[in-house]
């Protein structure tokens, strides 16, 4: 074997091991891409839960959190509690807004995310939030999302009475 031959299967052979060594780095790539977006999946059903259990916890908890969505009188206290358990929501929900637009969480999870944010903003508790606290604590990219959906023809399912809206029944 010359020289000459020898450079050329030197070539072919170095070629080879760098498209296998791409294959295999795509190959990687695509598998911390599905493990991220499990992740985010993950993240969302953590988050969530620890909200709702906020809300659910207790009776108490979740009359003062209906009476706030409603816009009923509160003391002090319901105030308080209302504000802190709706924060947390609206918390969760900025977090879940930036995944889906990362491409990280699916649709089928996004579709709860925005009906819950529909429902509780809609409602005369969470539109006075919204408007008093909410908007001036999240990004403006989110803000005009969530001033869009709310002025949508889109009605929320009927959780409480809604603010200026007819629910469909």
């Amino acid at each position: 074997m010359d020289l000459d031959l020898m450079s050329v299967i030197g070539e072919w052979v170095a070629t080879i091991a760098v498209v296998v060594s791409l294959l295999y780095l795509a190959r990687q790539i695509h598998i911390a891409n599905l493990q991220s977006e499990a992740a985010a999946r993950y993240s969302f059903l953590d988050a969530y839960g620890q909200a709702n259990s906020i809300v659910g916890a207790s009776k108490e908890s979740a009359h003062v959190f209906y009476k706030g969505l409603e816009g009923a009188d509160m003391d002090v206290a319901e105030q308080t509690q209302f504000i802190v358990m709706i924060g947390q929501f609206l918390n969760t929900w900025t977090v879940m807004y930036d995944l889906h637009q990362g491409k990280q969480l699916p649709e089928s999870q996004w579709i709860v995310v925005r009906t819950d944010i529909l429902v509780c903003f809609s409602s005369k508790g969470g539109y006075d939030f919204w408007n008093e606290i909410g908007r001036h604590n999240v990004s403006e990219q989110f803000s005009v999302w969530i001033d869009e959906l709310l002025e949508s023809e889109e009605n929320p399912y009927p959780f409480v009475e809604h603010a200026g809206r007819t629910t469909n029944n």
